[in-house]
């Protein structure tokens, strides 16, 4: 359950590539969110889930960079603040949706956790550093 939290989360917080503002790395975070649910939404059968674990793996590793990026930025521009009103959950709740349907997949939770895995140990390491 922890790791399907791991996801939604991201979505609040995620930033991109020269970002100006966090309101922009909060929409850089919603646009690799809905790539997640595309490449989920694919996905009908453990077969498929083995096939795509590759480009799972590296979208949740684009992920980890995102929050890198984010929470570096956060740190020099601290004073900003993103409005609760331009936070779309809609993003989150359907890739929540998403997940449960493939954890539903025989051995789909293992894959989605081990396609997560290098990601999450990236994002401790780097959390324990700062």
């Amino acid at each position: 359950m922890k790791k399907l939290l791991f996801l939604p989360f991201l979505t609040l917080i995620l930033y991109g590539c020269s970002p100006s503002s966090l309101e922009d790395f909060q929409r850089e975070g919603e646009a690799l969110s809905r790539t997640v649910i595309e490449h989920l939404e694919s996905i009908e059968s453990h077969e498929e889930l083995l096939r795509a674990e590759p480009t799972l793996k590296k979208d949740f590793e684009a992920y980890v960079d995102l929050i890198k990026q984010a929470r570096e930025y956060q740190a020099m521009h601290s004073d900003e603040v993103v409005s609760d009103a331009s936070i779309d959950f809609s993003v989150s709740d359907e890739l929540k949706q998403q997940l449960r349907r493939i954890y539903a997949i025989e051995g789909g939770r293992e894959i989605i956790e081990r396609a997560q895995q290098e990601a999450l140990v990236r994002l401790d390491a780097y959390t324990q550093m700062h």
